[in-house]
């Protein structure tokens, strides 16, 4: 069982640091659109560098950069009332968390299986993106992949959590 934990969570932290490199990646884009729109604009037409898409392309960049950094930070600080719960027993605290970090794993698992259902949907109709005209059905299955690591780890961390196996991080 550490193994497929191990497993889990080294594929998290490997996605994890994708989502890096692509949010670099929509910045550049961004940047490159600017620039070459704003080489357009100061001569007058004649040197066009623009590019069809950018927009699509930060868009699903940001798609995927958000899905792939859930997978990792679901059982990461998260945020707490201390209001309600200062006084609580340690314990307490953990059943709470772990029992929160389990509504993420059936969260990821509801979203996965939504995914899932559209990349089917779009494979079948033949639904495309409007800009650069790729097939969605890929782009909804790396989704739905993302989602199911990220409920696979939702999961395994909520698990742990409750049966005390996990220290807290909040």
């Amino acid at each position: 069982m550490k193994w497929l934990i191990k497993a889990i969570d080294g594929l998290a932290l490997v996605l994890y640091r994708i989502s890096g490199l692509l949010l670099l990646g929509m910045m550049f884009c961004v940047v490159a659109d600017v620039g070459a729109r704003s080489l357009f604009a100061m001569s007058g037409g004649t040197v066009d560098l623009t590019f069809n898409g950018g927009i699509e392309l930060v868009k699903f960049g940001l798609l995927f950069t958000m899905l792939f950094a859930f997978p990792y930070a679901v059982d990461k600080g998260q945020i707490v009332v201390d209001l309600f719960t200062h006084q609580l027993h340690e314990r307490t605290l953990q059943l709470f968390d772990g029992v929160y970090t389990l509504c993420f794993g059936v969260f990821g698992a509801l979203l996965c299986w939504r995914f899932y259902h559209a990349a089917e949907g779009a494979r079948m109709s033949g639904e495309l993106t409007q800009d650069l005209l790729m097939p969605m059905a890929p782009i909804y299955l790396v989704s739905s992949a993302a989602l199911a690591l990220m409920a696979l780890r939702g999961f395994s961390c909520g698990i742990l959590e409750l049966l005390g196996l996990k220290e807290r991080t909040s």
